[in-house]
């Protein structure tokens, strides 16, 4: 858009003086001639007064027409001037006249009916302009009365030719068209000089605003030369510095909001007023499959989730926050927190989604092992109470079923107190506090330890158990730690085998590592249960797991 200076504005400034000189140059044209004419009149009168004090009018009326001397003295009176002079008598007969001859004055006819003759006559003077009827030019004419004072009335005329109206307009108009050309020259030179002083400048200054209007803040601001215009320049030049400023603040506050969202762990969406999707960071991408280079607009279709679509008008149309919980389907298999709030302004709304698989995961393995903490104390202490109560009850007068029911009382304790030591190995496996007491540690010799610590268990079944044959293997640990953590291994290869069967330990080292596999003839674990077999208290076999006496927490403290 262009915001220049039209040719009409530039020359704003010269119109009231053309349009005043247009006024005067029509006034001087159809004015002047009549002021002429009326300046030349009284002129005229003035000359017709002299004249009659200056002539020697005969003190009677002469015999003839016309009167010789009275003519000599009038085309004296005149000589060397246009005037022209006319003496008549009160009558309206000519006597002289410094325009004609003798014979031409004889024939003149009567002039008392001539307008300014009959005005003087009247009123002792008179003028009047008209063609005359003798010359056909057009004259003015100014008559002065002389008064009789003992002779006879005259009157004294005077002629002069001057031009008409029209041709006093004509030369008007020739010198007024002269002088607009020589205007018209001025004010071309008056509009170059305002362009390159003051509309170049304006110019430049405009396109420089109509830039920074389009956000162009990079555009040059010219200073001029005109300390106004210097000052106006000045301005646009703090407004764009302190546009470009502000511009790159918030570009830079942008990019870092971006770059922070774009790095959070959580799930981003910004959403407009009309739920159009403007802003996705890759986490929320991830968590419900949405390919990085799928359009923003197709954001809410690609998830596939209805509930978030309702979560988002919900927002726009309460405006509060609302938290919701959802678990995502197959293949991704999540339980995702969304937290759904109006931006400011309203100006949309932003989601943030979070995965809290882990965290519910987390919790229900709290709650599952509250429940199995609680049933695994209830059923020995149950035991217990009841072995008791029946020996309280008159069981004890019997010394065999007295001492068979202490027995399994003792067993019960050493099943609790198996259970507490395996919690508070757990407790302490789990917690942030770092293992001390760490030493070179021979794992062959560990395993071997673990298998004379099992033997009886495992000839009680009529289990081989084995060492494979190999070389050393050191390893930096916790000794007592590491034969705990071979003893489960091999307590469960045991308890879980057929009768007769083998338990067989094999160890391998290599790059800085040592390796122990441990592997029996039992029963195995099927597919279903190896994702769960090292959570607490969790059981393949329930029922023949409590038969042997585990505490289902062997394989959890192995894992840790």
């Amino acid at each position: 858009m262009s915001l220049a200076f039209s040719p009409k504005l530039r020359l704003a400034p010269l119109w009231p003086a053309t349009a005043a000189l247009l006024v005067v140059a029509t006034l001087l044209l159809f004015q002047l001639p009549g002021i002429l004419a009326e300046s030349a009149a009284r002129d005229l009168q003035d000359t017709a007064q002299l004249a009659a004090r200056g002539l020697t009018l005969p003190t009677a009326l002469p015999d003839r027409l016309p009167d010789p001397a009275l003519q000599e003295r009038v085309r004296a009176w005149v000589r060397g001037t246009s005037l022209r002079l006319t003496v008549i008598a009160g009558d309206g007969r000519v006597f002289s006249d410094s325009a004609r001859t003798e014979a031409e004055v004889a024939a003149m006819e009567n002039h008392g009916k001539r307008p300014e003759v009959f005005a003087a006559l009247a009123r002792g003077a008179g003028h009047s302009t008209r063609t005359s009827a003798t010359t056909g030019i057009e004259t003015a004419y100014a008559a002065c009365l002389v008064p009789a004072e003992g002779g006879p009335t005259w009157v004294v005329r005077v002629a002069l030719p001057i031009a008409s109206a029209a041709e006093v307009r004509r030369h008007l108009t020739r010198a007024l068209l002269l002088s607009a050309l020589v205007a018209a020259l001025v004010v071309a030179a008056l509009s170059a000089w305002l362009r390159h002083r003051l509309f170049r400048p304006l110019d430049q200054l405009i396109a420089a605003a109509d830039a920074l209007g389009r956000g162009d803040y990079d555009q040059v601001v010219p200073i001029p030369d005109p300390p106004e215009l210097a000052t106006l320049g000045r301005a646009l030049e703090r407004i764009s510095t302190e546009a470009r400023s502000q511009i790159a603040a918030v570009a830079a506050e942008r990019n870092h909001l971006r770059s922070t969202v774009t790095g959070m762990s959580e799930g981003v969406l910004v959403a407009d007023r009309e739920g159009r999707t403007t802003l996705l960071n890759p986490a929320f991408r991830d968590l419900f499959g949405i390919a990085s280079d799928a359009p923003s607009e197709e954001v809410l279709a690609l998830a596939r989730e209805p509930r978030l679509g309702d979560l988002i008008e919900r927002a726009l149309v309460d405006k509060t926050a609302e938290t919701v919980q959802i678990e995502l389907p197959e293949p991704r298999r999540r339980i995702v927190a969304l937290v759904a709030g109006p931006l400011l302004g309203d100006q949309g709304v932003v989601v943030v989604a979070r995965d809290v698989t882990q965290s519910e995961r987390l919790h229900q393995m709290r709650r599952d092992f509250v429940a199995n903490v609680s049933h695994e104390l209830r059923t020995p202490l149950s035991a217990i109470r009841g072995y008791a109560e029946t020996l309280v009850d008159g069981a004890a007068g019997d010394a065999e079923t007295s001492l068979r029911f202490s027995r399994r009382i003792l067993e019960q304790c050493r099943r609790l107190t198996e259970l507490l030591d395996d919690l508070l190995t757990l407790s302490r496996l789990e917690g942030a506090e770092p293992l001390r007491g760490l030493e070179e540690v021979d794992l062959r010799e560990t395993a071997a330890e673990a298998i004379e610590m099992l033997v009886t268990q495992a000839a009680a079944k009529q289990i081989r158990v084995e060492l494979e044959p190999g070389p050393t293997a050191e390893v930096r640990g916790d000794a007592d730690g590491l034969l705990r953590l071979v003893a489960n291994l091999l307590d469960n290869a045991i308890k879980y085998n057929r009768d007769g069967g083998e338990v067989r330990l094999r160890l391998a080292t290599g790059e800085g590592e040592a390796q122990l596999e441990v592997s029996d003839s039992g029963i195995g674990i099927p597919a279903a249960s190896l994702p769960r077999i090292f959570e607490r208290f969790y059981r393949v076999d329930k029922g023949r797991a409590r038969e042997e006496g585990g505490t289902g927490l062997g394989l959890a403290i192995v894992k840790h």
